[in-house]
């Protein structure tokens, strides 16, 4: 697995949104991802990896309800 990364400028925080530069590009994130130390004016580095894609929590319901018909439950 590779990993990538580089070095990111925090340009300005408002309302809740991150504004970072890389370069000439900008792009914007919720400021909740960032360090909690992270202020304007600093850098931050960014590492980006492929991950396997997260766990699918309403699988098992799916599933156990494939066989399901419907209606009122029988005791």
């Amino acid at each position: 697995m590779t990993t990538r990364t580089t070095l990111v400028f925090v340009d300005a925080i408002e309302d809740g949104q991150a504004r970072l530069l890389l370069g000439e590009e900008s792009f914007s994130l919720p400021q909740s991802l960032l360090p909690e130390d992270a202020r304007e004016g600093t850098w931050l580095r960014l590492s980006l990896a492929i991950a396997p894609p997260p766990l699918d929590p309403d699988g098992l319901r799916r599933k156990l309800g494939q066989n399901d018909p419907g209606g009122p439950i029988k005791l």
